[in-house]
């Protein structure tokens, strides 16, 4: 990119949402780390949605009911590690232990197609990843610093969750 082309781009960025020239990297960082978060939630949300039905339409309400008391477990559960860990130990293994998960279900899906209880597990696996990896956004921001002048990076992060959630539900289609 040229240098008047950058220059016109971050003058654009900082009139758009209200950001300093030094905030525009830390911005744009924010920006794709939100998009690509929630792109992969809207890319998994109907694969869950699917396992739900596959599970039988009968037996929704269970799932949503083990998706309560999945995080009746997990929430205090986070709720101590966080506080025995630092946010910036605590954000690398929350994201590194869905990323485990996600391959694991893959491998299960491969070796045992067609399984109700891998569906119904992976139905409410997704509900807390959901919860979990978009809570744990928010604690990256407050590491980051970006949260200083907030209006900036939440305005970005809103049109990054609109872009995502286009892109995430086009995605599936294409495969």
């Amino acid at each position: 990119m040229s240098g008047l082309n950058a220059k016109s781009t971050i003058e654009l960025l900082t009139r758009m949402v209200d950001a300093r020239e030094d905030e525009i990297r830390a911005l744009a960082w924010s920006f794709a780390y939100f998009f690509f978060l929630l792109c992969s939630y809207y890319i998994l949300r109907p694969l869950r949605d699917e396992m739900g039905v596959f599970g039988g339409v009968r037996n929704l309400q269970w799932l949503f009911t083990a998706t309560f008391l999945a995080m009746l477990v997990a929430v205090p559960l986070f709720g101590w590690l966080a506080s025995k860990f630092s946010r910036r130990r605590i954000i690398p293994i929350v994201y590194r232990f869905f990323i485990v998960n996600i391959l694991i279900f893959y491998g299960l899906m491969t070796a045992f197609p067609g399984e109700v209880w891998l569906a119904r597990v992976f139905f409410v696996w997704v509900s807390l990843f959901n919860l979990f990896v978009v809570s744990v956004s928010g604690a990256s921001w407050a590491i980051s610093g970006t949260t200083n002048r907030a209006g900036g990076c939440l305005v970005s992060s809103r049109r990054a969750a609109v872009r995502a959630r286009s892109r995430g539900r086009l995605s599936p289609h294409h495969w």
